[in-house]
């Protein structure tokens, strides 16, 4: 099959991940009202530990991969890294966890000397600069009005999770298939889900239809999200996939804005802005080890 032929099709993979992306985000917000945060955790990590084996087998793939300690550290940075985010959105406003995820892209490029061996552009310290602009614009208009709780402090340790987890994928996919990170994301984050699942107050397994479609839009929405983005990379220039994954911004913050009636303000517009446009610029930048 010709380049020509692919890339149209990468296209649409990664169109339909940050979509796919958004609709978790979502659910896992509407859901919150009805569940905790391990059955979202079980859910989604339960789902792909199911059916990520049978993947594995049908293709004829190892499943259990290279540099297993490093894998379990991914899966474990990825798994806190949801179960945190989650918890967020149950705590602030949905648009404002989003927007501080979203620091990841300048987090990531903070860490990866360190963890990647990928020296920073000094470019990218323009846009490093940009989001920390941002989100201290919002931070502070938002302690003006309130006092920071949680989960403003859950979102931001998701975000530095996310960038560790990231940089662990780039290093761990040169000897690993896309299935085995999967895999061992799923096995980490069952096992961390459904401990505390078992010991909270709540019932065990959910009472109410809303409950049950609420997890499972969850686990649904994450499984084609990660096969979407995992197709995309496989035919789409990897920064132009992460580019149009920030679209996840717009949508997620736009539903929570206009849907669910969070409040507004020029210190969010401009902070989410800077955060934004920093996160575009910062996937552009090239991430080869020979840059200054």
């Amino acid at each position: 099959m010709t380049a020509e032929r692919l890339i149209p099709r990468g296209l649409i993979w990664a169109s339909l991940a940050p979509m796919f992306y958004g609709a978790m985000s979502v659910s896992a917000k509407l859901a919150g009202t009805h569940l905790s945060v391990w059955h979202l955790g079980a859910g989604r990590f339960g789902l792909g530990l199911l059916v990520i084996p049978v993947v594995v087998k049908a293709l004829g793939l190892d499943l259990w991969g290279q540099q297993r300690f490093l894998l379990m550290v991914r899966g474990l940075c990825g798994t806190a890294a949801f179960l945190l985010l989650i918890a967020a959105f149950q705590m602030i406003p949905l648009s404002l966890a989003m927007i501080i995820f979203y620091l990841y892209p300048a987090v990531t490029a903070l860490l990866s000397p360190w963890v990647a061996g990928e020296p920073t552009p000094k470019i990218a310290w323009f846009f490093i600069c940009g989001s920390s602009i941002g989100i201290s614009l919002i931070l502070w208009q938002h302690a003006a009005s309130g006092p920071l709780n949680l989960g403003h402090l859950f979102a931001g340790i998701a975000s530095i999770l996310c960038a560790l987890t990231l940089l662990l994928v780039r290093k761990l996919g040169k000897v690993n298939n896309v299935y085995t990170l999967f895999f061992y994301h799923c096995l980490i984050g069952t096992l961390a889900s459904l401990v505390p699942l078992l010991m909270q107050e709540l019932p065990i397994l959910p009472g109410q239809t809303s409950a049950w479609i609420g997890v499972a839009a969850v686990a649904v929405f994450s499984m084609c999200a990660n096969l979407s983005i995992n197709q995309a990379l496989m035919r789409f220039p990897a920064p132009k996939v992460s580019v149009m994954m920030t679209a996840e911004v717009p949508l997620v913050s736009g539903f929570g804005l206009l849907y669910l009636g969070e409040p507004l303000s020029w210190g969010f517009i401009v902070g989410a802005l800077l955060i934004f446009g920093s996160s575009i610029g910062l996937n552009l930048l090239p991430t080869k080890s020979t840059l200054d």
